[in-house]
């Protein structure tokens, strides 16, 4: 939906702020335009996220392109996109899409199944760095092919209800803007127009990206669309430094930023605001709502031979000591992590419990050969090799959390080696080389139900570029998986995904952290936005969260000037927002 840029009499603006300076720094350059600027930590390697998958370049390139289809974030009803139809045969192998002949790429020529097919056969391309999409599709389809201009028809392998899903969510890139370049090389930083809502305007590495909204997006009309895509542009400031980045916010340099830390979130929501805080001018908001939520973990190289045995896997297991880093780091903030499927299993009796014991972890590893030390104290084996730990990480943030695991595995004869590397170096040592012992991901999830698949079968362990990063094999697992997808049953299906659930907890292929059942932000009170802040299901980095749903409100946006102007407080807001009664009851009985 057009919105006109809000200009507020300019000069009288700069009087403003410039009145409020003081020795509080609670001056401010808020922008009156109609754009949102976000502080983001850093620029990822590629924003092509066919080749460098990672949470920022998925954010920027579904606000570029499309996909056929789309879940609803507040009923989960599946709806078109560039498919205008789809019909799946009866014995559920083959889905057949007829795009919609309204569709447009940014230069005005439609959208076709040339393009689908372009895209399929790119991703397919064994030259190209897309294996994690590659052994997904090969996984899934026979065939995809197109009778005409405007039909594709996507055959599966086998009858199993993620194929669909996977055909449905396909992103489509123009043909003629992708066909002459090099696919892994010539797209990361400038990506051509897509069909989506907007473009890439501007990029200057390693300082922003502005996106720019197209006024002639061909489905803004679209009922589904109303209400959306309310930013005439979009701008990700990158600031690394994690302080700098909350300075930027409290000056009115970025109009919202995602606490680093469960630290900085308590510091500025109860043990010290800063003034923007107290006065209401910049709002906190944690937000719970039914988002489908992955897991984090220390992950270790199953290709390595140190990590082969499971009571070493085990052992690593008990020398995190989440109770103290939750104590100590995050204000208690977190959640213990059990479970793979969080949202599904965590709270199970059947999963095992790795509390800190670093007893049983020096008893594990005696049994597992590592039974003496060298004259450093650090274990070694029968054949005289050392128990070290190469672990590299691509933020500072994370290293108050990893020295405290590096000293209690030092405890027990354990050497870690912190490698702090940038995110393109981190990017090519982990994803690319698969040259690490031990690193700390985390995983979100897209869907109600995760494929699992692509994480832990056991044909990805030693493809380049793969989601199963440990390398992890397990037949019988394997055979579940295939179960899994089979089964049409929802309840079925939960159960059988609580059986996977079960074989990864205790294989151990990663040390299981914590989690928030939140999403938490700063942001400038200038925005109107959904009762909830976000819908149902969606998270910070879906297509349709506070990039698309939110705008900028010019009567909010006219008191906070007011408000910042007098140095008077605006109105208190609440803090924690619950989507619904029965999750606040099922959090408050978790956090018991």
């Amino acid at each position: 939906m057009r919105r006109t840029i809000y200009i507020f009499l300019l000069c009288i603006t700069v009087l403003l702020f410039a009145a409020c300076r003081g020795p509080e720094d609670r001056s401010a350059s808020l922008s009156t335009e109609n754009m949102i600027v976000i502080g983001a930590a850093q620029m990822p390697k590629s924003l092509n996220f066919f080749v460098d998958y990672n949470t920022f370049s998925i954010e920027v390139g579904q606000l570029l392109y499309e996909n056929l289809c789309e879940r609803n974030a507040e009923t989960w009803e599946l709806e078109g996109r560039l498919a205008k139809s789809w019909t799946i045969s009866p014995d559920k192998l083959t889905y057949t899409f007829k795009l919609n002949p309204d569709a447009k790429w940014e230069d005005g020529t439609p959208v076709t199944s040339d393009d689908v097919i372009f895209t399929y056969n790119t991703v397919m391309n064994p030259q190209n760095l897309t294996s994690l999409f590659r052994l997904d599709y090969e996984a899934s389809f026979v065939k995809v092919y197109a009778p005409d201009k405007e039909t594709v028809v996507f055959k599966a392998k086998n009858r199993r209800w993620s194929n669909f899903n996977t055909a449905y969510s396909f992103t489509v890139l123009p043909k003629h803007e992708f066909e002459h370049g090099d696919f892994n090389k010539d797209f990361n930083i400038a990506l051509p127009p897509g069909s989506g809502p907007y473009i890439i305007e501007d990029v200057q590495p390693e300082r922003f990206i502005v996106l720019k909204r197209r006024d002639d997006y061909w489905c803004k009309d679209l009922p589904q669309k109303k209400g959306m895509y309310n930013f005439a542009r979009i701008k990700y400031k990158f600031i690394l430094d994690d302080e700098i980045r909350l300075e930027a916010l409290k000056k009115g340099d970025i109009d919202l930023a995602f606490p680093p830390s469960a630290k900085k979130w308590v510091e500025w929501t109860q043990e010290n605001p800063p003034y923007q805080v107290k006065q209401h001018w910049i709002l906190a908001k944690k937000v719970y709502n039914e988002r489908p939520m992955g897991y984090s973990g220390f992950h270790m190289n199953m290709r390595r031979d140190k990590f082969k045995d499971v009571r070493v896997r085990k052992a690593l297991a008990y020398l995190l000591n989440v109770k103290l880093i939750n104590e100590k780091l995050m204000y208690n903030q977190y959640l213990p992590l059990y479970s793979y499927f969080p949202d599904f299993f965590n709270n199970d009796p059947d999963l095992p419990h790795f509390a800190y014991n670093p007893e049983k972890a020096r008893a594990l590893l005696a049994q597992a050969g590592w039974d003496r030390v060298d004259s450093d104290g650090v274990l070694i084996n029968g054949r005289g090799e050392r128990f070290e730990i190469e672990f590299p990480y691509s933020s500072a943030s994370l290293e108050k959390h990893l020295t405290i695991y590096k000293e209690d595995c030092a405890k027990v004869g354990i050497r870690i080696n912190l490698d702090l590397l940038s995110a393109a170096a981190y990017t090519k040592k982990v994803f690319e080389d698969h040259d690490f012992d031990m690193v700390w991901l985390a995983w979100g999830r897209g869907g109600r139900f995760p494929s699992v698949e692509d994480g832990w079968r056991s044909d990805r362990a030693d493809a380049v570029n793969t989601n199963n990063i440990v390398g992890y094999k397990n037949p019988e697992l394997d055979k579940l998986l295939d179960l899994y997808l089979k089964e049409y049953t929802v309840e079925k299906r939960i159960q059988i995904l609580k059986k996977i659930d079960l074989i990864l907890t205790n294989d151990v292929p990663t040390v299981l952290l914590w989690y928030a059942p939140y999403v938490r932000f700063f942001y400038w009170n200038k925005f109107t936005m959904p009762d909830k802040v976000l819908k149902k299901y969606a998270d910070t980095y879906s297509e349709d969260s506070y990039l698309t749903n939110w705008s900028i409100n010019r009567e909010k946006l006219q008191a906070l000037m007011q408000a910042v102007n007098g140095n008077k407080a605006l109105p208190a807001e609440d803090v924690d927002i619950y989507y619904d009664e029965a999750l606040k009851e099922r959090y408050a009985a978790l956090s018991d």
